[in-house]
């Protein structure tokens, strides 16, 4: 009887350690699998570009200022982008043009492009109050304590200068996102643009952290 409960004993003891043991091998791993809490920058929105017609004098009425549309576009971009970017928790504000670039955070620049017939990126021209037409939103995502890179160069074609519709080539070496749209596009598409753009940003962070703060 003795010899058994003593068998028992034993038996009982090593049952422990090997379960004890199982628990300290799974700890590191069920520890590696928390992840560390994402810190987020902040974020400048800065004004997309686009070119715009604007009309001849005594040609057009006030109200079909090509211009009126080229800016809500570039509004709607900007304020929904920095709503979207509140919403998942970054401190966002707006960057306009001639603001002193920041030495810290994180950028959101672009521009509105379109494709011409013969498979050319233009920069997207506003030509009346109503234009139409497909265009595309470029967005680029920029470490604002690295040096400004452009996202974009004059094409060297015969005849093509900086002008309104101007044939560009994009930089190899910004990554762009592009989202389709048209020129006279509601704020319901960039509604569902902006979110797409801040969950890039994220998953970017999460992925890299480095990648755009240091």
């Amino acid at each position: 009887m003795n010899a058994l409960r003593r068998a028992a004993f034993v038996l009982a003891v090593l049952l422990g350690l090997i379960c004890y043991g199982l628990d300290l091998a799974s700890a590191p791993a069920a520890a590696s699998q928390t992840a560390a809490p994402l810190t987020k920058p902040l974020v400048y929105v800065s004004d997309f570009v686009i070119d715009v017609v604007p009309p001849q004098s005594g040609v057009q009425q006030p109200e079909d200022d090509p211009r009126k549309l080229a800016s809500h576009l570039v509004e709607l971009m900007s304020t929904r982008l920095v709503v979207a970017l509140q919403k998942a928790g970054y401190s966002a504000t707006r960057m306009h043009a001639g603001d002193a670039r920041p030495d810290s955070g994180v950028q959101i620049r672009g521009l509105f492009a379109e494709v011409d017939n013969e498979n050319h990126w233009r920069r997207a021209v506003i030509r009346s109050a109503t234009d139409s037409g497909k265009i595309e939103a470029l967005v680029a995502v920029a470490n604002l304590s690295k040096p400004e890179q452009a996202l974009y160069e004059i094409a060297p074609l015969p005849g093509n200068e900086d002008k309104p519709g101007a044939v560009i080539t994009l930089s190899p070496y910004v990554p762009l996102t592009k989202f389709d749209l048209s020129k006279d596009a509601d704020e319901n598409v960039f509604k569902a643009i902006a979110p797409r753009v801040v969950n890039d940003l994220t998953d970017l962070l999460n992925r890299n952290p480095a990648a755009v703060t240091e």
